[in-house]
């Protein structure tokens, strides 16, 4: 009887070391895969945009290589004074640009007791009317037929984190260019945010891969601030900030 308690405690001991050693090679396995697409990261992608608008609106975004800016003028088009709370260019010379727009409506700040009340900035509106404006834009800017029902719905799952990026995207032929177009944001969501991605075809190839994984790394609210921070989020999944199930168009 004590011989086969014996061999069954030894046994168990076994199946223990056995399984932390394949719990051990995964985290093993998986650290090397974050490592690897770290790299992939730092060899297609600037570094984030820190200490400016970007980053004091919480809006994480790790441009394109190459890319340098913001510009100190919006470069795609002619706004109107406070069209839009954020409207940021980067540039490549004539090899690729991003065009940033930005509606974020901030939480109400309460009045200290005792103190004036300060007057609130009014709601920009909902994600239609954002998109409206956007799409509106483009076409005054490009002359390309450009509608809204001509967008689709397009998912960027952010590699180990529970985490989505979800857009309405839409691409342009512009004869010698072409201009990759995504909107982010919802009803709920209090940032609606558009992404301009344009460039040579000739550099498509080249500059495809790097529209991918910006698109991967972009990140709004507390994520972003963790971001900025060098802390990360398993926060925020798809359906919450930082991750929002597109809306229909």
């Amino acid at each position: 009887m004590k011989r086969a308690r014996a061999m069954l405690i030894s046994f168990g001991m076994l199946m223990a070391v056995g399984c932390g050693m394949k719990n051990y090679d995964y985290r093993i396995e998986q650290t090397l895969d974050r490592m690897k697409y770290e790299k992939r990261l730092d060899e297609n992608l600037a570094a984030p945009i820190a200490k400016g608008k970007l980053e004091e609106e919480g809006i994480f975004i790790r441009p394109p290589k190459g890319l340098s800016g913001p510009t100190q003028t919006f470069q795609f088009a002619a706004l109107e004074p406070n069209q839009f709370d954020l409207a940021n260019t980067f540039l490549e010379g004539e090899k690729q640009s991003l065009h940033v727009l930005v509606w974020h409506d901030k939480p109400k700040v309460p009045a200290k007791k005792g103190a004036d009340a300060q007057a609130q900035p009014a709601p920009r509106g909902d994600f239609e009317a954002f998109k409206q404006m956007v799409v509106d834009m483009i076409r005054n800017a490009s002359g390309a037929e450009l509608d809204l029902s001509q967008f689709k719905q397009e998912t960027k799952q952010v590699k180990d984190r529970r985490q989505s990026n979800a857009f309405l995207t839409k691409t342009l032929d512009l004869n010698a260019k072409e201009m990759q177009i995504y909107l982010y944001g919802s009803k709920a969501s209090p940032y609606k945010i558009a992404l301009i991605f344009e460039y040579p075809k000739a550099e498509k190839n080249a500059v495809a891969p790097k529209i991918g994984l910006c698109l991967e790394n972009f990140l709004v609210g507390e994520p972003a601030r963790l971001a900025f921070s060098g802390g990360e989020s398993e926060e925020g999944g798809e359906g919450g900030e930082g991750g929002e199930a597109a809306p229909p168009i």
